[in-house]
């Protein structure tokens, strides 16, 4: 099962990328915590990955896919599956994940997609910056986030769409909740996977499960 992760801020791919990757046992690949390991081990990629936050610059894409190469080469070693979170992040980083996949023969077979409004997406965001002291997530900041979510991943959505792997989930109940349906469809995609080509697939949008079958619960919080 290789999976990719697409969703805003405050929407759970972190929580629910992990989930994946424990359930079918494959490497969870989050580039951020890639570029952590590098900086700490001061690798190459790691002392050019300082040297940008040191000017205070964003890390270039190009440093991003070198780290992600070497993690998707890892990851065919270990059996070709992953869940990958952090990336893509603009059409440019689709584009280029995708071509190193086929290269290593190695595509996402699915690219999940976390659903939720911007008002849950911002009290989740408010919370959790006031658990953790981070006075840099404002309002103002937070919605400036999601507005460049929204407009640099549009594209991308409609690319994985026509690409007939883009599956849709409402992210906005419990972690539980959303994980169990997660789980179920992967589990119900995985015998087809290999038998039904890329171009001949369907996306799928699961975000009216939850009203249909009365799973919403908005008194947990689904952030994870």
């Amino acid at each position: 099962m290789r999976v990719l992760m697409i969703a805003p801020p405050g929407a759970g791919k972190g929580t629910q990328g992990a989930l994946i990757a424990v359930h079918f046992g494959i490497p969870h690949i989050s580039t951020g915590e890639l570029l952590r390991d590098h900086v700490a081990r001061r690798t190459g990629l790691g002392l050019a990955v300082q040297a940008y936050l040191d000017r205070g610059e964003l890390v270039p894409d190009q440093v991003v896919l070198d780290m992600l190469r070497g993690a998707m080469v890892a990851a065919k070693a270990a059996g070709g599956g992953f869940v990958l979170d952090g990336i893509p992040r603009n059409m440019h980083q689709a584009r280029a994940a995708y071509l190193i996949g086929r290269e290593l023969q190695m595509t996402a077979d699915v690219a999940l997609h976390l659903q939720a409004d911007d008002a849950e997406l911002m009290r989740r965001l408010l919370a959790r910056a006031a658990l953790e002291h981070r006075s840099d997530d404002t309002p103002e900041i937070i919605a400036q986030r999601l507005a460049l979510y929204r407009e640099v991943t549009s594209p991308i959505m409609s690319w994985y769409r026509d690409r007939g792997i883009l599956v849709s989930v409402d992210a906005m109940r419990s972690a539980q909740q959303v994980g169990r349906e997660i789980l179920a469809a992967l589990e119900a995609m995985r015998p087809f996977l290999d038998l039904v080509p890329e171009q001949a697939r369907l996306p799928v949008d699961l975000t009216g499960l939850g009203d249909a079958f009365g799973a919403t619960d908005p008194a947990v919080d689904p952030s994870g």
